[in-house]
């Protein structure tokens, strides 16, 4: 399965600490092992996308491309909570839907 990163993934995950960047490696591994959508833990489709999902680690969110077709994951966005639903980011993933 080909994973690939936004920059804007990578540059979130450098800033994590401790726990969260051990968990954000477990979930990565999780995603990476898995062969459909539904033996990830924790993960829901976003409506709306259609291979778009999301998944949770302790406060952040993480959102990405699942598509089996293609046999591919793309890591879009890893953001706080409180934030992971504005306008910006969900538009943004409007503009990837197409891509994948």
């Amino acid at each position: 399965m080909n994973i690939s990163y936004s920059k804007s993934f990578i540059k979130s995950a450098s800033k994590l600490t401790g726990k969260y960047k051990f968990s954000l490696k477990k979930k990565i591994e999780e995603v990476k092992s898995a062969s459909k959508v539904d033996e990830l833990t924790d993960c829901k489709k976003l409506k709306g996308f259609e291979h778009t999902y999301r998944t949770r680690i302790g406060d952040y969110r993480v959102f990405f491309v699942f598509n089996l077709e293609n046999d591919m994951v793309f890591f879009e966005y890893l953001v706080k909570r409180d934030v992971a639903y504005d306008k910006k980011y969900l538009k943004a993933l409007g503009k990837t839907k197409t891509v994948y």
